[in-house]
């Protein structure tokens, strides 16, 4: 088994660290240069991305983290003829539970119905179903990942800044996922062979923004802080951000729990955070 990432973002680096701990030969594309000085995991390729054909002709399994654009996926659209005669017999494709949509806080699960509004999640449906496409047709394993919302070292809120302001919304849930536990849950799809699949990856405890961030407040003993109506700040809101509260559902990981065997490091944030104390 030799694991291609094409791309070494925040999930793929802990992703491959994972897959070298467990033995496996690891390729990974990135144009930080200074990503690829600084590695010192002896199984563990790093190569820019002048080299991406290589590492395709390399591997045995690929790992796909690049965003779709209104095309569809970057990487399928310009190598796939490569990755058609390579010896590539598993894919692994990184999208988002987005793609389901809003249920108005409902449960959903991997056979829910999808009902992307917004560009980006209906971006990655067509994405999803173009390596659909492609792997039925060339004969090879494909695994869907439907990331939730990730926190781990280096990326949760913090309330360090000056604007400490906790928005209310009620009865609208997200659902999350550390870090640790994605690359512990991929890894073990990939080693115990799972083929044509997709796995919704998020803790055992959708919750609120509201209780996510007074998590943080309660651990680091915040008094300083402010809570805010959404109806009163989503006017003034960045798209980008409003996007972040357009979809309302609980996803269910069942999935993993059962079919896969999962155990959680981290079954719920509560867990997570009191892990990332330091760094709040």
């Amino acid at each position: 088994m030799i694991v291609c990432s094409l791309g070494y973002g925040y999930t793929a680096m802990f992703l491959l660290k994972e897959l070298c701990a467990h033995g496996v030969q690891s390729i990974g594309i990135t144009s930080n240069k200074k990503k690829i000085k600084s590695n010192s995991i002896d199984n563990l390729k790093l190569y820019p991305r002048e080299k991406t054909e290589f590492a395709i002709s390399k591997a045995t399994h690929l790992i796909i983290t690049a965003p779709p654009s209104k095309l569809g996926c970057p990487i399928l659209l310009q190598h796939f003829k490569l990755i058609a005669k390579s010896n590539i017999n598993s894919i692994v494709y990184i999208s988002t539970t987005g793609v389901y949509g809003n249920h108005n806080g409902n449960l959903v699960d991997e056979k829910s119905t999808i009902k992307s509004k917004n560009i980006s999640d209906k971006n990655r449906v067509n994405s999803e179903t173009q390596w659909n496409k492609f792997c039925k047709n060339n004969h090879i394993k494909l695994n869907i990942i439907r990331l939730g919302s990730i926190y781990g070292p280096s990326r949760c809120n913090s309330f360090k800044g000056k604007h400490r302001e906790v928005i209310i919304k009620k009865n609208h849930f997200f659902s999350r996922i550390h870090i640790y536990d994605i690359s512990r849950i991929i890894t073990k799809i990939l080693l115990e062979g799972y083929a044509n699949e997709i796995w919704n990856v998020v803790d055992n405890e959708p919750s609120s923004r509201e209780d996510y961030l007074k998590e943080i407040i309660k651990l680091k003993q915040i008094k300083n802080f402010k809570a805010v109506d959404f109806v009163d700040v989503q006017k003034s809101m960045k798209k980008n951000t409003k996007k972040f509260w357009t979809n309302n559902k609980r996803v269910d990981n069942s999935k993993i729990r059962y079919k896969l065997s999962f155990i959680f490091l981290f079954p719920t944030y509560r867990e997570g955070l009191k892990n990332l104390l330091r760094e709040l």
